[in-house]
């Protein structure tokens, strides 16, 4: 077979999958041998920790692939690509190689193969193409489905999508804004995909008027929500998701669900009343590379309602961001007690302020507004702290800066906590 032929055929293949995991994901009945997957996952895969952590992970990362790839190939693709940004070349076998954002700290490398990628595209479509979107994927009297990304970085797994009857187009948060929503307007796309922070941007300055809209990223709080669904008239749908793999959606209802069809989902529980908690993630989906136990920082608050759509996933109220988002003051007993971000947007919220962001060092809180009045923050993060029995940090307020775009934007960020007892302070990890 020559060359052509053998990728023509490597082509129909990757379709013909991307197909099934489309309709096994969209209409056929959740798979009941998830256990037997599960154990059988389990059994194959390679065990370094009861839970794996990151710096773990990376200290394994050849021997957690199937293919051998060390951290410092994976690493050099994948620098490359961003330096360059060329992010099509691949490692041998047809793995994609990509870079976390590094909100939590240090950039994750994670690996992608070529089945991977059809089975996150299948899903992908079949949880988040609205009934429209779809119907004009497959009605050919009409122009394809025009899919807006923007992010800091493309990969192939999202260039996936792309086929005759979809179009995708990557927004390089590196370049200038300005560029980007000139394009934007000349592509008037069917789909826009963004992190929050850039469709609350978007929502003020762009002129697209987009049929689905879908938020990816970062949290999604309600204030932006707001607004971007005010400005563009449709739901903000979210996708969670992360270097471990496809976490979690949106349905119809609005209700986040996590992916448990291919995750396997383990609560650390963080307060008494298994509210809040840290997941732990064992992912038996995936084909390159294995995730057991792997822990995540992002905060969960569980929503123990059935959700009406009839998926019976666990679902969430809410992802209150990663434990840096989390900040820590004294009781009156001298313990370090959490000031969840959810609570400190809520205080925010009562009072008239544009944007905001919160660092803590110690006891001493750094706050920027944009277009807020300080007193009246002050007398609301007094109040609250007041209300939770904790001592009071030094509020310092400082001028606002902007953050750059190709930046994952954080408002709210625990740089060092309170010493407890006094001598020893301690990173926020």
């Amino acid at each position: 077979m020559s060359a052509a032929a053998a990728g023509g055929f490597s082509v129909i293949v990757e379709r013909l999958l991307i197909l099934w995991h489309f309709i096994a994901t969209r209409w056929l009945p959740a798979p009941r041998d998830r256990e037997k997957r599960l154990r059988r996952f389990l059994a194959e895969a390679p065990h370094f920790a009861d839970v794996m952590t990151k710096p773990l992970f990376l200290e394994h990362f050849a021997a957690l692939n199937r293919h051998g790839i060390t951290l410092e190939q994976a690493t050099a693709v994948a620098l490359r690509a961003e330096r360059e940004r060329d992010f099509k070349p691949e490692l041998p076998g047809g793995i994609t190689a990509g870079l976390s954002s590094g909100t939590s700290g240090a950039r994750q490398v994670f690996l992608v193969g070529r089945e991977d990628r059809c089975r996150w595209a299948g899903q992908m479509m079949a949880r988040m193409l609205s009934t429209a979107s779809l119907c004009r994927i497959w009605n050919f009297f009409t122009p394809p489905l025009r899919i807006a990304f923007f992010l800091r970085a493309s990969s192939n797994l999202y260039t996936t999508l792309s086929s005759l009857r979809l179009k995708f187009e990557y927004f390089d948060l590196t370049r200038p804004f300005k560029e980007l929503l000139t394009r934007l307007d000349d592509y008037r796309p069917h789909v826009l995909v963004a992190p929050a922070t850039v469709l609350a941007e978007l929502a003020r300055s762009a002129r697209a008027r987009p049929k689905q809209v879908i938020s990816v990223a970062e949290v999604l709080d309600a204030k932006d929500r707001a607004a971007i669904e005010q400005a563009f008239g449709v739901r903000v749908a979210e996708i969670y998701q992360a270097a471990e793999g496809f976490l979690g959606c949106t349905c119809t209802h609005g209700r986040m669900h996590l992916n448990e069809e291919s995750l396997h989902i383990e609560p650390q529980w963080l307060d008494e009343r298994h509210e809040r908690f840290h997941p732990l993630i064992t992912d038996f989906s995936r084909q390159t590379q294995w995730f057991v136990r792997h822990r995540l920082d992002d905060i969960l608050r569980l929503d123990p309602t059935p959700c009406p759509c009839g998926r019976k996933t666990m679902t969430l109220r809410g992802i209150e961001g990663r434990a840096e988002e989390v900040l820590w003051l004294r009781d009156a007993s001298g313990a370090l007690s959490p000031v969840f971000p959810d609570v400190l947007r809520q205080a925010l919220y009562t009072q008239p302020v544009g944007l905001y962001r919160i660092e803590q060092h110690g006891l001493r809180w750094e706050v920027r507004l944009l277009n807020g009045d300080e007193k009246a923050v002050q007398s609301a993060l007094e109040a609250l702290l007041d209300g939770l029995r904790l001592e009071q940090p030094e509020l310092q307020f400082l001028p606002w800066t902007d953050q750059p775009s190709s930046e994952k934007q954080k408002r709210i960020r625990c740089s060092l906590k309170p010493s407890t007892p006094p001598e020893t302070p301690a990173a926020c990890k």
